[in-house]
């Protein structure tokens, strides 16, 4: 289904230990879009990503709720990394320590932390790992092990792991935990080089000076539902004030947004 949304989600409610995290969410993406999604912590912004990931099972008892992704009610884990590249400090957290830069990266060919001696490396697939590597500036990495490199390197590692099944978007699951001012900084590189090629992406963040220029809508969450689903440019005060519940300003500067309370 060529010109189907990338992903689709109708009516998605999910409850977990009787929590209601997500209610009656209806959320289109098309493909090649650029999406930041953003709410305060809490608000549902992870489940969202598992629902998309089929991570998290939506409630298929609520008449007409479905989430279809290129166009399919009916798909796999293949289907979904062959449209979603995922990037997430958790995910960053079951990185084997005892392998290179370029075989983290490979290991993402199979769904896998790591590699073994049953999956076959051969030299398309470290092309193709050297490839997504030097895409996030981090071809200098490949030898170097997971173990020595700094967060924002392993970061940008896995951001490269993401990328080696040439998946259609990103998703990027608050990409900016736990790092430092040059970290950041060499992760926005990455996100910005990605989304100047291409690829589509969603960017998930509680803070919006995390937004890159490239994003143009931003998708906002709160209390597990769709609060706005707008441009970017509808970021403002007053938007921002309602969605935190507290007064926010927010100023653009040199594409990037501040905000603060």
């Amino acid at each position: 289904m060529a010109n189907a949304p990338l992903v689709e989600m109708v009516r998605v409610h999910v409850a977990r230990d009787e929590n209601h995290v997500l209610r009656g969410v209806d959320l289109r993406i098309q493909r090649g879009e650029r999406v930041a999604v953003i709410g305060p912590n809490g608000s549902g912004k992870s489940s969202l990503i598992k629902v998309m990931m089929g991570e998290l099972r939506h409630d298929c008892t609520i008449r007409g709720s479905c989430v279809r992704i290129r166009g399919m009610e009916h798909w796999d884990v293949f289907d979904v990394r062959r449209s979603f590249g995922l990037v997430s400090s958790d995910l960053q957290l079951e990185l084997r320590r005892d392998m290179s830069g370029e075989e983290a990266v490979a290991s993402g060919a199979f769904g896998s932390i790591g590699t073994n001696r049953s999956q076959d490396l051969d030299d398309g697939l470290g092309r193709r790992a050297m490839e997504a590597l030097k895409e996030v500036g981090a071809g200098h990495l490949a030898s170097r092990k997971v173990r020595s490199l700094s967060t924002g390197e392993a970061r940008r590692v896995l951001m490269a792991r993401a990328l080696v099944n040439r998946p259609e978007a990103l998703v990027l699951d608050e990409p900016m935990t736990s790092l430092d001012l040059i970290g950041k900084r060499m992760v926005t590189r990455a996100i910005r080089s990605a989304a100047r090629g291409g690829r589509g992406l969603v960017l998930v963040t509680h803070d919006p000076s995390e937004i890159v220029p490239e994003i143009e809508r931003v998708v906002m969450l709160k209390e597990g539902r769709i609060f706005l689903d707008a441009g970017i440019e509808s970021m403002d005060d007053e938007s921002l004030s309602a969605l935190y519940g507290v007064p926010v300003h927010v100023r653009r500067v040199d594409g990037r947004y501040l905000a603060w309370s």
